[in-house]
């Protein structure tokens, strides 16, 4: 055999050598939430959901949870709600506006990381402080706020409220703007001359009063009034907004009432039934059924 060769051979099993040592094992992190079954009800139903969805219903949690969003801060607080009869209440709230309305698919798919319970919701909105928000959301969360004693016990009408204020916050603020929802160009087309324009601009409106404009000639359900700025704005949504809108007035209307407010507007009875087709036919949900629903 040739040195060279022998050389080669030595060099060989040198290096299988050191592959045959231990192999180098590092610490594995707790999970920042833990999630422990318990005979008290309000711990056991977050265990099973957790178990089941893989998503964290909180009520004890720190400002990071929520604050945090990928490059910047929230400019909202949660106040945690201390009571575990009145967190129990607000599961059953949670359910008759959010949770009964889906599928186990669904929820696995699209529900957030977590879900967080408090009893008020602080949220600035283009300088102005909003106290008492039913619902907010993040990148990686949706709050619910009002989960007070009582709150399983609100009227049908105050409920169908918050349900279409709830149902809203998710499909646009969580689902639409963290890029987890894709509807059709076509229900943008409809309105997209017009998004983040002053409609007093347009169409000769300029001589009217923003209460004297009517933003479903237009396709949206309302101006965007947090950009009122005296008499000379009248201001169109954003996309985020218009989606927003209309979730909210499908999932506290019928699908009479909603037959009966979209008739005289052509631009609005497209983009109803390009909607409510697409969560349908995409997402498996019939988001008029939201509205449907009166049994609250």
């Amino acid at each position: 055999m040739r040195i060279k060769e022998l050389i080669y051979i030595l060099l060989a099993v040198l290096l299988i050598s050191c592959y045959k040592e231990e192999a180098i094992e590092g610490e594995v992190e707790e999970p920042k939430y833990k999630v422990e079954d318990s005979e008290e009800p309000l711990d056991h139903f977050i265990y099973q959901f957790y178990q089941k969805y893989g998503v964290f219903i909180l009520y004890d949690y720190e400002w990071t949870d929520y604050k945090w969003n990928m490059s910047s801060t929230l400019t909202v607080d949660l106040i945690e709600q201390p009571s575990k009869t009145a967190l129990n209440e607000g599961l059953t709230y949670m359910d008759k506006v959010f949770f009964k309305y889906f599928t186990d698919d669904f929820k696995k798919h699209y529900f957030p990381f977590k879900i967080l319970m408090a009893d008020s919701l602080y949220i600035v909105k283009s300088g102005t402080v909003y106290l008492d928000e039913p619902a907010t959301a993040g990148l990686s969360f949706l709050g619910f706020g009002r989960i007070r004693p009582g709150i399983s016990e609100i009227s049908a009408d105050s409920l169908r409220e918050l349900k279409g204020k709830v149902q809203a916050v998710f499909w646009a603020d969580f689902l639409y703007n963290n890029d987890m929802l894709k509807l059709s160009d076509a229900f943008w087309n409809v309105s997209n001359d017009y998004y983040g324009i002053n409609l007093k601009q347009v169409d000769g409106n300029n001589t009217l009063k923003p209460d004297e404009i009517d933003p479903k000639k237009y396709g949206f359900w309302d101006r965007d009034r947090l950009s009122d700025y005296g008499t000379s704005y009248c201001m169109a949504p954003s996309k985020t907004l218009d989606l927003s809108q209309f979730v909210y007035m499908i999932t506290t209307h019928t699908a009479e009432e909603m037959a009966a407010l979209i008739a005289p507007y052509d631009r609005l009875k497209d983009k109803y039934y390009l909607l409510v087709n697409r969560l349908s036919e995409v997402y498996g949900v019939d988001i008029q059924a939201i509205g449907n629903d009166q049994s609250l």
